[in-house]
């Protein structure tokens, strides 16, 4: 198998090389700059974003979509339960309720605080988003007082999708005060491949 990703760094891409790393796959890596410079993107992409892996020609995005096919594509590595057991319903709700309820919200607030033109930002949207934020993180953090990972004992695909959120919400302050999660992210951290910032 060739395996190239489209990237740029910081970026939800960050889930796809910690995806590979601890699958111990190689990658080459493509610039997306230059690949949206030449119209590149627009091929691979509805909106010409990244990131995008291309599996032996076909291209696939959604960072959370990558890494799960990275896992199911290798699942002798036991980093992803198998299709049609209720773990995998488990780590469909979380990866789900991640991006839904957490990241939504995140990158709405970060769009209004950094990306967009300022006359086009809304900043009274800002307190109504992180306290949505800190409400679903609550949740999150619930869900580990009693076990390391989402899914259990055992490190899983779920916490690389799930704790880049975790870590974006953390960074921009909106969750504060959770002891769980804080260990949580802990141990996300001391994992040999993670490239999570404090």
């Amino acid at each position: 198998m060739t395996y190239a990703v489209y990237q740029a760094t910081p970026s939800r891409a960050l889930r796809v090389g910690w995806a590979m790393a601890e699958l111990g796959l190689e990658f080459e890596e493509r610039d997306y700059e230059t690949a949206m410079e030449s119209g590149e993107m627009s091929k691979l992409h509805p909106l010409s974003k990244m990131p995008v892996l291309v599996d032996d020609g076909r291209p696939l995005f959604e960072s959370a979509a990558i890494c799960t096919w990275l896992a199911d594509s290798h699942a002798d590595k036991g980093l992803i339960p198998a299709a049609g057991t209720w773990e995998r319903a488990l780590h469909d709700q979380w990866v789900s309720y991640a991006l839904t309820e957490v990241e939504a919200y995140l990158w709405h607030s970060y769009r209004n605080m950094v990306r967009l033109p300022e006359e086009e930002r809304v900043a009274e949207i800002l307190p109504q988003n992180a306290a949505q934020v800190t409400a679903a993180v609550a949740g999150i953090d619930r869900k580990l007082k009693d076990q390391p990972y989402l899914l259990g004992d055992e490190f899983q695909i779920t916490d690389i999708i799930v704790g880049f959120t975790v870590n974006w919400a953390v960074r921009m302050k909106m969750a504060d005060g959770f002891d769980n999660l804080a260990a949580y992210r802990e141990r996300l951290m001391a994992r040999e491949h993670c490239p999570l910032v404090a």
